[in-house]
């Protein structure tokens, strides 16, 4: 049994790699961050960061935080302080 739960574990997260790609991503004006997308209805939000190909996902965002992301004067600040640890995350590469 955990050997199949650990299969469905392993298969789940690949899932939400290869989904994320998916998600409609717009550049944005900052120095840190290129690109942010989010998918409203899995809470799925996706960041690439200046200077790399890889994407980030975080999951069970709130539309609020965003939201707020979006409105920031600094992007980057933002998703230090209320991003970055704060949400389960994956890197898609």
């Amino acid at each position: 049994m955990k050997k199949f739960a650990l299969i469905l574990a392993v298969l789940l997260v690949g899932s939400v790699a290869a989904w994320a790609v998916d998600i409609e991503m717009q550049t944005v004006e900052s120095s840190f961050l290129q690109k942010v997308g989010y998918d409203a209805a899995t809470q799925t939000l996706a960041v690439q960061m200046v200077n790399s190909s890889d994407i980030y996902t975080y999951l069970n965002v709130p539309q609020s935080v965003y939201d707020g992301l979006m409105a920031a004067e600094s992007k980057g600040a933002y998703y230090v302080r209320n991003i970055k640890g704060q949400f389960e995350t994956d890197k898609v590469e």
